[in-house]
């Protein structure tokens, strides 16, 4: 085992189509404008990272991410990957807070980097868990009943456990027709959960929730109904609705967490890298695990590289029952070989192999 230093960085825009506008209650996405990440110790290894900004929710940009990521790099050269992480983590994260997404891609390909020097999977340095698979759910975006159908055709091979559906930003109404929409075409098996991005009031979330159960439809979650920073209207709503609140914008940083879960304002948590950090997440997630509080684990519009990471951190840990990994079905191109994405399943396969276990897709990046 020899631990090298870095010795070289790319840094450049990763940019592909989405198949459908990806509509929430903030806002609207059409192009993953991602960041990738290479880096490259002394003995030729390469660890590959992702930065996710999402404009809608993270306010960055793929303009801001990518001076961030050059700037947080070069920061690190001349140092091996597990030294890069501890600087990252204590000294960085203050500097660069504006910009987390750049933090966590850098830190994925540090993971990565590092892992693949000591020959190991990721998920065994995460965890002793050892899983080899795990199941992601489909996430509906805000469509119109006329859109669902279409929707549901295009994944009907992939056979998702269930369908994370966007709601709020509109009203009460026009939630309950997209999820009986759905419904019709799914049948009375149909399971969901619901997502609001911060969008709904607390009236809403309340007659949504009454008006879906009325109708033979209980959720298994609500996630985010509220505006982040809300946490006392999230503590009255997982009291009086009859299924969990699950944080998602609330919860950012460990801090965040405590705060959450001392005010009982979520009876789940989401975890994501990009709005935590990879390190963060896995304390994040050990504490809800301590506190014996469900977790999640889901990302912004993500290719299948930072996706991957967050697989490995459900195999690895073997705590985080909900996947929420579908970015990678949305998009129009595939970056890489090996990846967990290339069939039409909702089941993910780890990746054999150290690291991430995937690598670059020649013909896409020739020189990196």
């Amino acid at each position: 085992m020899k631990l090298c230093p870095l010795i070289a960085a790319q840094v450049r825009p990763l940019s592909t189509q989405l198949h459908l506008p990806f509509h929430i209650s903030q806002g609207s996405v059409e192009l993953l404008e991602n960041v990738l990440i290479v880096l490259r110790d002394a003995d030729g290894r390469v660890g590959l990272g992702e930065a996710a900004p999402f404009p809608v929710l993270t306010h960055d940009t793929q303009q801001t991410v990518l001076p961030a990521c050059r700037a947080i790099v070069d920061q690190l050269s001349g140092l091996t990957p597990a030294a890069a992480l501890d600087r990252l983590v204590r000294d960085l994260w203050p500097e660069f807070s504006q910009t987390p997404t750049a933090l966590a891609g850098v830190e994925i390909a540090l993971w990565d980097l590092h892992a693949r020097q000591l020959g190991l999977p990721l998920a065994a340095l995460w965890g002793r868990a050892f899983w080899s698979q795990a199941e992601t759910d489909i996430t509906l975006p805000r469509l119109s009943p006329s859109e669902v159908p279409v929707f549901c055709q295009q994944f009907a091979d992939h056979h998702f456990p269930y369908y994370k559906v966007k709601v709020g930003g509109g009203s009460v109404a026009d939630d309950v027709e997209r999820v009986m929409a759905l419904r019709n075409i799914v049948g009375a098996s149909l399971r969901i959960s619901l997502d609001g991005n911060q969008g709904l009031s607390e009236a809403s979330a309340l007659s949504l929730c009454e008006t879906l159960v009325r109708h033979q439809v209980v959720p298994l979650f609500f996630e985010q109904p509220l505006p982040a920073a809300d946490l006392d209207g999230m503590a009255r709503l997982a009291r009086r609705l009859p299924i969990p609140v699950c944080a998602d914008e609330s919860v950012q940083t460990i801090d965040d967490a405590f705060d959450v879960l001392h005010r009982s304002a979520a009876g789940m948590v989401n975890l994501k890298f990009m709005k935590s950090g990879v390190s963060q997440a896995l304390q994040i997630a050990e504490l809800c695990h301590r506190k014996k509080i469900p977790l999640m684990i889901g990302g912004m519009v993500e290719s299948e590289i930072a996706m991957t990471a967050a697989l490995h951190a459900v195999c690895g840990t073997g705590i985080i029952s909900v996947c929420d990994l579908d970015t990678p079905f949305f998009l129009t191109s595939r970056f890489t070989k090996h990846s967990p994405y290339h069939g039409k399943s909702a089941m993910l396969h780890l990746p054999e192999g150290d690291g991430l276990g995937i690598s670059l897709c020649d013909e896409l990046f020739a020189d990196s």
